[in-house]
């Protein structure tokens, strides 16, 4: 990755004054303490706190600890259950399908990605879903955990319905998104390239909302399905894309196929079928998919991570258009990285509202949050 690039990007992460750093360490620590106490293994908490963690880090805060309050709630609730196991429902050499039984998926999804990537590196690819499940976080932690491997993969899962479908004014479907990631080279990150498949995450809306910013248009319909740039009105999502005349029916198209995979193929809910999260109580019955590959099935993987990093690097060196001279154009996933870096170095950056959320949560489980 050219340095000048980075530099640039890295500028661009100016935090707001009112916001409070907080080392990932003492972060995560919080998190796994929060999860314990409600009932989940000291094991599976952790990687929950694995999960949201890395959302913060890449800078995608929109899943990140904002989502721990809605998560303690849904335990409390019983919409999750914070003992359930993964089981397996059925299985090949290179194929699995698993029951997470409405159980914590932060934890229990991580454990499916392990089974796919075993299965790669014994076959030379694998793919597995889950079903029974619910919120996984980040889709690109899932990506990350196989290319962290030497992988290649992919990750999926369907979501609440949340985003209208193209000509429609009722939301029918959810964000849908779409990781990918693949190593390259030992001394490098991977390439990750993680995608709603809505022209915004509703984390994005509710980031809108504690900031009390209005939206870009053509991201959101209000309650009688016109556009809205008020997050507060904001009650459904367009897809990738936005109307008709933006191409919106591409991202309308990814979120069927995601919804496809997820759904029916991993034997769980789709669309108006879902429970959204943002209902605290109701059981979601979401499915994720999960795809890995050895890099060495198809080429030899030092001669692909050389490639790709010119391929990259290619990109990187276009000319910039008006407005983008001092960041230039960057690959997909540079910005993530770059927060990653700040973060890392100077602590996690967090809005007052979702201090505020994980004092609550403090307060109320008796757990002190160390700074």
């Amino acid at each position: 990755m050219k340095t000048s690039r980075i530099a640039a990007d890295e500028r661009q992460l100016q935090v707001d004054d009112s916001e409070q750093r907080i080392p990932p360490a003492r972060l995560h620590q919080f998190i796994a303490a929060v999860f314990e106490k409600l009932g989940v293994s000291a094991e599976n908490a952790a990687l929950a706190a694995d999960s949201l963690l890395i959302a913060d880090l890449r800078g995608v805060t929109s899943h990140g600890v904002a989502r721990l309050s809605m998560y303690v709630g849904q335990i409390r609730t019983g919409a999750i259950d914070p003992r359930a196991i993964l089981t397996t429902i059925r299985e090949t050499a290179a194929t699995g399908v698993y029951d997470a039984a409405n159980g914590l998926a932060l934890a229990l999804a991580p454990q499916a990605m392990d089974h796919c990537i075993e299965k790669a590196l014994a076959t030379g690819i694998g793919m597995v879903t889950v079903n029974n499940s619910t919120h996984f976080g980040i889709a690109g932690a899932y990506a990350i955990q196989a290319a962290r491997r030497g992988l290649g993969a992919i990750a999926m899962t369907n979501a609440g319905p949340l985003v209208t479908p193209t000509g429609g004014r009722t939301p029918m479907l959810g964000t849908n998104p779409i990781a990918f990631a693949v190593p390259t080279g030992p001394e490098s990150p991977p390439f990750v390239f993680d995608m709603a498949t809505s022209a915004v995450a509703y984390g994005k809306i509710e980031n809108a909302r504690r900031a009390n910013k209005p939206l870009a248009p053509g991201l959101a319909l209000d309650e009688r399905g016109f556009a809205t740039t008020d997050p507060h009105s904001a009650r459904s999502l367009l897809p990738l894309g936005g109307e008709q005349a933006t191409s919106g029916y591409k991202g309308y198209g990814l979120a069927v196929l995601v919804d496809i995979l997820c759904g029916p193929l991993a034997g769980a809910l789709w669309g108006t079928h879902l429970a959204s999260v943002q209902r605290i109580g109701n059981r979601a019955g979401l499915g994720h998919a999960f795809m890995t590959w050895r890099i060495d099935a198809f080429r030899d993987p030092d001669d692909f991570a050389r490639e790709l990093r010119q391929l990259l690097d290619e990109l990187r060196s276009c000319p910039p258009a008006p407005g983008f001279e001092v960041t230039g154009v960057l690959a997909p996933g540079d910005p993530e990285l770059a927060a990653t870096r700040d973060n890392e170095a100077h602590g996690i950056a967090l809005h007052p509202t979702v201090w505020a959320e994980m004092e609550a949560i403090s307060q109320q489980l008796g757990i002190r949050i160390e700074i």
